[in-house]
């Protein structure tokens, strides 16, 4: 036959059977497309169940169409580097404390570097409540898909979401807060600059926060109101009441620093909890499997030629094109695991079958319990 060689002791020995030998790159692959098998089928649970939550069903499995996890797909939006997210905000807080080193310097006994240090508590204050409370917990959790149950019987989805408002308004309110004291200290040092005291007076009603006005008044009053300390106070008590350009300029520099930090907090990582470890974990285990193909591919030359010393036989052209064809037959499995079936796109993101086969260029072969393919 075509595909049967001799070997050295004149045995017939079949090409395939040749190209099925051991490898150490083969096993490679194999390794590496268990791992993306495991990763696969891990996501599309993920996604299938809603983050893993357990699905009341008899068999407590779901068919293969079914889903409870809405609005959950591959395309995460988590950023593909780490450190560059986090590198924009390490330089927001450098940014806000340089800028608001000068509207402390004048206090600080050591001049602008002592500034540095007391606007950098500021910053990292204001900067890490707005990226962790405001924008990964809070506007993260909250843009999440709700569970389409009533109000009395909440879907998971609906906690989240909920405690994910709750970090909003806590987040706000501990951002202005920090601002709001650190623009009311500076208001202070230029009144005391000029030779005046900050009133005693709480000039308006609303907004306050919890403070009542009796409580407020006598504060301000007091040998405290007229000290630097009452900065925290006036921004309780009288938050708006601000008569420094500086101490104005030093609200609005952090507001707009806080919603940055907050935008960069609410990118950080997709809105359901854990999908983006799910989607990370399939694309860094599809990376490996590509790495390892690569590996066995470059292979091919050395597999032969270890394959001739072994057999010793030299095998001719048409032989060794026959070789790699068995090969590249072996490592046909586990390049699919590389790409998504067109039917798991179709039932992962819910569109019609033509859709699906329009954009990728593959058949879907998949039919449903209604008996539409």
């Amino acid at each position: 036959m075509a595909n049967d060689i001799s070997a050295r002791d004149g045995a017939s020995l079949n090409l395939e059977d040749i190209a099925n030998r051991p490898s150490v790159a083969f096993d490679e692959v194999v390794l590496q497309g268990d791992y993306t098998a495991r990763a696969a089928i891990s996501f599309y649970r993920f996604r299938q169940l809603g983050g893993g939550r357990d699905i009341k069903t008899p068999d407590r499995q779901m068919r293969f169409g079914q889903s409870a996890g809405r609005g959950i797909h591959y395309i995460s939006d988590h950023p593909q580097v780490r450190l560059l997210n986090l590198s924009v905000v390490a330089l927001l807080v450098l940014f806000e404390s340089a800028a608001n080193a000068y509207f402390f310097a004048l206090q600080s006994e050591f001049g602008l570097s002592g500034g540095l240090f007391q606007a950098a508590a500021v910053s990292l204050a204001n900067v890490a409540t707005s990226y962790f409370i405001i924008g990964f917990w809070g506007l993260r959790h909250a843009s999440m898909p709700t569970g389409g149950k009533p109000f009395w019987r909440p879907d998971r989805r609906d906690v989240i979401r909920f405690f994910g408002v709750f970090a909003i308004i806590v987040g706000v309110i501990m951002v202005l807060l920090v601002n709001l004291s650190a623009a009311h200290y500076r208001n202070i040092i230029d009144l005391r600059a000029e030779g005046l005291q900050p009133t005693g007076e709480v000039l308006s009603s609303f907004p306050r926060f919890w403070m009542s006005s009796a409580d407020c008044a006598a504060i301000l009053g007091s040998d405290i109101g007229n000290s630097i300390g009452s900065a925290a106070t006036s921004a309780m008590c009288r938050p708006f009441a601000l008569h420094s350009l500086d101490a104005m300029v030093l609200f609005a520099l952090g507001i707009a620093i806080s919603a940055l930090a907050a935008f960069e907090g609410r990118r950080a990582d997709a809105a359901f909890p854990g999908f983006s470890d799910a989607a990370r974990s399939i694309e860094r285990a599809r990376r490996d499997l590509q790495d390892a193909l690569d590996d066995y591919y470059d292979s091919y030359g050395e597999f032969i030629e270890d394959q001739e010393a072994l057999l010793g036989h030299t095998f001719d052209p048409q032989h060794r094109a026959m070789i790699i064809k068995a090969l590249d037959d072996r490592a046909q499995p586990y390049r699919s695991l590389l790409i998504s079936d067109p039917d798991v796109l179709r039932d992962e993101f819910d569109v019609p079958r033509e859709v699906v086969e329009r954009i990728t260029g593959r058949a879907c072969t998949h039919v449903d319990p209604a008996g539409q393919a």
